[in-house]
């Protein structure tokens, strides 16, 4: 159990890692703040999803939309764990589950806007 806690410790220790998964936690947060301030005070149903032949194929309210943020959130959590995991073994891979976790809170924060520009 020691050795576990000091391992995280020394994720935490990485400057990189830590600005990393700071950024994204941050990202996500900011996104689920947007939603909330954007959509809460709408009563009507959203557009979550536009097909362009079939047209609106997908419609849900305010809980429907914070999933989005809420599952990016869960997986970003799993990629550190899995840094975690691999930080001892393999740097490289470790800094590339960290970017992943980055790339996906930017495409949750691009994936919410349009959803509030849409509706």
């Amino acid at each position: 159990m020691i050795t576990r806690l000091t391992s995280i410790i020394v994720i935490f220790k990485d400057k990189y890692l830590r600005v990393i998964f700071g950024l994204g936690l941050i990202l996500i947060l900011a996104t689920a703040i947007i939603i909330v301030a954007k959509m809460g005070q709408l009563d009507s149903p959203f557009i979550i999803h536009f097909d362009f032949y079939r047209g609106i194929d997908l419609l849900g309210g305010l809980k429907e939309i914070l999933v989005i943020p809420i599952l990016a959130l869960i997986i970003i959590l799993i990629n550190f764990g899995l840094t975690n995991f691999l930080y001892s073994r393999e740097r490289f891979l470790s800094y590339i589950f960290a970017f992943i976790s980055l790339w996906l809170a930017i495409l949750i924060l691009i994936a919410a806007s349009v959803i509030i520009s849409v509706n």
